[in-house]
């Protein structure tokens, strides 16, 4: 049992660190995870219940929840959230397709004040386990009576007067704005704390107080949560968060930090710095998956990439080894691409083919692609007679990859030794997702996710929304075929087989479908992988309390660490 009072004291890193915010304090939808990650459990919702076919999904809201204001929050919130955000086209241009079933949203209706029904056409397998992702938050996050005034459907006689004066180009841009909780603390939430001051890049700290309407309750009835508050240091460079929490002044951390050097450092101040570490059980897969564009614009390169002996011939000149030693102090195993080995879609081949290190090989393997010819400096030529290039651009800091950059370095050099000219450039984020954008990205680099929670999240085993390869594929996939360019036939099978695992009602069927979408990725051999993740960790401060001794952890599409463990039953015993 917790005690009431004290502040959470943790860091963003710079203006764009929101993430880290939702993670502590917006955890929660209609449904949620269980903290072990093993199923799903009513949330915002008391209930819930489901028909047969998986067509209908019928959610029952607790009687007499608040919005932080202390307005009522009912199934008209859900309803204007379905009706007049999500299926706005001016608001959401495009929808989540993991909301919809065979490409086709639901009905969304009121059944009464505290009950809304989901309806579909065609069984939807996955709703359920999609809506107690982080996702879920979009649902219930948007209360009716605080932004119809922004919304042009509600407000038409004064919404033209509100734009102008809040200095907007539109009501659309007014609405969004007003509708970020991290932009508007005015807005109304569900959460346990609730903004002071916003996260907009303007200060050196973003403070959070205790929501008096919110809803959950210890086991004794105490309301929740213990901690008056969080505060949010603004800092600069993760290295200065680092040294914050060598201080002790951080209450509970792991974002920026918790990297495999940094290991050593931390253990060794712990007991000057009064903390302890905890486990991250990790969801990804890959600490850096290879992703060669094979849609580039470039129609040589474009070629080049596509030849799978030539991503083979890459894939073994790399000294997998030599990267875990340098980089992630012998933390982990060389891996290409396959789901982790604790769940049930392990795939040996997929993780384990092509994996050598031999320069002899890879050099065969190039040949043999049709690359064996050389310019004066020993570099391979292209079908068009020019020096095979790869431009190698990574972004200089990121939450996910910080590591990048020298992973890229020692890729770059064995890359170079074989023959294929390969040029390095730490560059900013913003210029990576420019090119990204315009799919004229040579290679990604990217955390792989998707290891344990393979069927929700399976963009490294087929292009699919959030995967940063073949853009103009996943086009063609969200769209249904209307707008990007066609993919080859072994992909649209997968894309295919997804489509029959979403509307499949069976989990064990939906487990066989992603294991034939598997087979098609080990075959294949899109995606060069370097290392299998080993657990991360964070810390916490010996006078925080109630957090766990393990906490999966994922993106924040799905299980948003620290967020599943109840962050609001924390408590300090700070003085």
């Amino acid at each position: 049992m917790g005690v009431y009072g004290g502040t959470w004291h943790t860091a963003l890193v710079g203006s764009d660190d929101a993430a880290w915010m939702e993670r502590l304090q917006h955890y929660g939808g209609l449904l949620r995870y269980s903290r072990d990650w093993s199923g799903v459990v009513p949330d915002v919702a008391e209930s819930y219940d489901v028909n047969d076919d998986k067509t209908e999904y019928v959610f029952h809201l607790r009687d007499g929840m608040k919005w932080s204001d202390g307005s009522p929050f009912t199934a008209d919130d859900v309803t204007f959230w379905f009706d007049d955000v999500f299926m706005n086209d001016e608001l959401t241009p495009t929808k989540s397709p993991l909301l919809l079933s065979a490409g086709k949203p639901p009905t969304v209706e009121k059944v009464d004040d505290h009950a809304v029904a989901f309806r579909y056409q065609i069984s939807h397998g996955l709703l359920a386990r999609y809506l107690a992702g982080g996702n879920g938050l979009e649902l219930i996050n948007k209360p009716r009576h605080y932004l119809e005034q922004f919304h042009q459907k509600y407000a038409p006689d004064t919404i033209d007067r509100k734009v102008r004066d809040a200095g907007f180009e539109d009501w659309v841009a007014l609405f969004l704005d007003r509708a970020d909780w991290s932009l508007n603390p005015d807005l109304p939430t569900l959460s346990p704390w609730t903004l002071e001051t916003p996260y907009d890049g303007s200060g050196t700290r973003v403070v959070a107080k205790r929501n008096p309407y919110y809803w959950k309750v210890d086991s004794e009835g105490n309301q929740l949560p213990y901690l008056d508050g969080i505060e949010y240091q603004v800092l600069q460079t993760p290295e200065v968060v680092l040294l914050k929490a060598l201080g002790g002044e951080l209450d509970m951390h792991s974002r920026h930090i918790n990297i495999a050097e940094n290991k050593p450092v931390l253990a060794r101040d712990r007991e000057k710095g009064n903390y302890r570490f905890f486990d991250l059980l990790p969801d990804p897969m890959n600490t850096a998956l290879l992703m060669l564009n094979v849609t580039h614009t470039d129609a040589v390169k474009r070629s080049v990439f596509g030849n799978r002996e030539f991503r083979i011939g890459l894939s073994h000149a790399l000294n997998r080894q030599e990267i875990i030693a340098a980089i992630y102090r012998r933390q982990g195993e060389p891996w290409q691409s396959s789901p982790r080995r604790e769940t049930g879609f392990y795939n040996e081949k997929l993780a384990k083919q092509f994996i050598s290190y031999d320069v002899d090989l890879a050099n065969d393997y190039l040949d043999r692609a049709g690359y064996s010819g050389k310019d004066g400096d020993g570099f391979r030529l292209g079908p068009d007679g020019e020096r095979i290039r790869i431009l190698f651009d990574v972004a200089s800091e990121g939450n996910d990859g910080p590591e990048f950059p020298q992973v890229a370095e020692f890729v770059g050099r064995y890359w170079r030794d074989v023959g294929v000219d390969t040029v390095v450039k730490t560059v900013s984020p913003s210029l990576v997702e420019a090119k990204r954008e315009a799919n004229e990205q040579d290679v990604s680099m990217v955390l792989a996710f998707g290891g344990t929670n393979v069927v929700m999240d399976p963009r490294a085993y087929f292009p699919q929304s959030g995967n940063e390869y073949a853009g103009p594929w996943v086009e063609w996939y969200e769209s249904r075929g209307a707008s990007g360019e066609r993919p080859p036939d072994w992909v649209r099978r997968q894309m295919a087989l997804y489509d029959q695992l979403q509307t499949t009602v069976g989990e064990d069927d939906q487990a066989n479908l992603m294991k034939e979408i598997l087979a098609i990725a080990a075959e294949e051999f899109a995606f060069i992988g370097i290392n299998l993740p080993a657990k991360g960790y964070g810390i916490v401060r010996n006078d925080f309390h109630n957090v766990p001794k393990e906490i999966h952890s994922s993106t924040g599409a799905w299980f948003p660490d620290p967020g599943p463990t109840d962050p609001c039953q924390y408590f300090t015993t700070r003085t």
